[in-house]
């Protein structure tokens, strides 16, 4: 006969943190490895394309035309702005 306790046993300390351990080195390694996808127009980016960065590195960002052009005249107003003011 079996020695009892063997089904549905709760696992050890020790058990949790080889376990944690292994886990954490596992992610940090695939972090490590992980392929950065392509950024195209660097100095057009918003916030929500930073989020998406930060969610998944390796999609690769693409602004579409419309808010391109969109990013490039408020950037220009900005700048007219300043211009004005000085």
């Amino acid at each position: 006969m079996a020695p009892p306790g063997g089904i549905n046993k709760p696992k050890t300390e020790l058990g949790k943190k080889l376990f944690k351990r292994r886990r954490v080195l596992s992610r940090e390694k695939r972090k490590r490895h992980q392929i950065v996808g392509a950024v195209v127009d660097e100095g057009l980016i918003t916030i929500h394309h930073l989020k998406k960065r930060r969610t998944s590195p390796r999609a690769n960002i693409t602004l579409s035309g419309k808010k391109k052009r969109k990013l490039i005249k408020q950037l220009q107003h900005q700048q007219k702005e300043k211009a004005s003011m000085e």
